[in-house]
């Protein structure tokens, strides 16, 4: 009976600690703080986290148990269960844990970052639970880039990276989605961008000629709506976190992270050649769109509709028959 004890003692998980508690507590504090200034409605409903230590697991808001999960006591309001650990402890991602969207994050240290580096990174999966809870992966899947009960194409995806060609296609792109986000006048912005959907088109093109066919542009145009869209969010978090008064720590962040991720797309192709390429072009896209069609964020979630399909339609119709 003892011996039972014992183990039972030690598959129970010990209380968050202390300073995870107030990392994740902050990361909510962030997220319902700047959440409406940068996208409408992804505050309607609060992101689960799974958090990830060396030893436990401990999922946060949850809306029911979770199979091997001991409840504990709330944290700020959202329920914790914690269980041993199962994940890996440098997991950063986001996907449905047991069958419900969500955030799954090590600590600061696994992931190498700072606690305020930690609270931007996750935003971005934050984001892409909010992503999930509109239709995402739905909408991904009427790609058909591979089978829907296999994800791993979303990492291992055979695009052409190497070809110098895409690499300037893309890097093109990226460069004159940052010149119309850099433009004051409308007509030089209204040029960049029908230059970038001329750009687009060859792009399509050519990827039609590789080895993949169509679906090589397919899966530019989910990484683009799927990780670069999410790391526009994660930018323009950090970007309303540093203006607001008592998140002041936070300045030093945006300055020396975040401020000049623009350059990175507009070098995207080139600073970046592998699958991150794709983060900084949405996010060249995402920061153009915002001066050409602040409205675009309504038809991101349209069934059939990507990035490039947002541009092309923000212009006027004589720019890019």
């Amino acid at each position: 009976m003892l011996l039972a004890a014992a183990a039972f003692a030690l598959l129970v998980a010990p209380p968050l600690p202390a300073a995870d508690a107030a990392l994740i507590v902050e990361s909510y504090r962030i997220w319902r703080a700047v959440a409406e200034r940068v996208w409408t409605g992804w505050s309607e409903f609060q992101p689960p986290i799974v958090y990830i230590t060396a030893e436990y697991e401990y999922a946060i808001g949850f809306p029911r148990p979770l199979t091997g999960f001991e409840a504990q006591s709330s944290l700020a309001g959202s329920s914790v269960q914690a269980r041993p650990r199962t994940l890996p402890p440098t997991l950063g991602a986001s996907f449905p844990f047991e069958g419900t969207p969500a955030a799954l994050l090590g600590t600061p240290a696994a992931l190498e970052s700072t606690p305020e580096r930690w609270v931007f990174t996750a935003a971005h999966e934050m984001f892409h639970v909010y992503q999930a809870n509109h239709g995402s992966y739905q909408k991904i899947a009427t790609l058909k880039i591979a089978p829907v009960d296999d994800s791993s194409w979303q990492l291992n995806y055979p695009f052409p990276y190497p070809d110098l060609a895409v690499r300037n296609l893309v890097h093109l792109q990226g460069y004159l989605c940052y010149l119309a986000a850099k433009s004051t006048s409308s007509e030089d912005r209204t040029y960049h961008l029908s230059t970038e959907v001329e750009a687009t088109a060859s792009y399509a093109a050519y990827l039609a000629k590789s080895p993949e066919g169509e679906k090589a542009y397919h899966y530019s145009q989910f990484q683009e709506w799927n990780e670069g869209v999410a790391a526009y969010a994660e930018y323009r978090v950090a970007e309303e976190v540093s203006r607001l008064p008592g998140f002041e720590r936070y300045r030093q962040v945006w300055e020396e992270t975040y401020r000049d991720k623009p350059y990175l797309a507009k070098h995207a192709g080139r600073a970046s050649q592998g699958r991150s390429m794709f983060y900084h072009l949405g996010l060249a896209k995402a920061l153009a769109l915002d001066k050409a069609n602040p409205r675009w964020k309504e038809r991101y979630f349209e069934p059939g509709v990507w990035l490039d399909d947002i541009i092309a339609a923000s212009l006027p119709a004589a720019d890019h028959k």
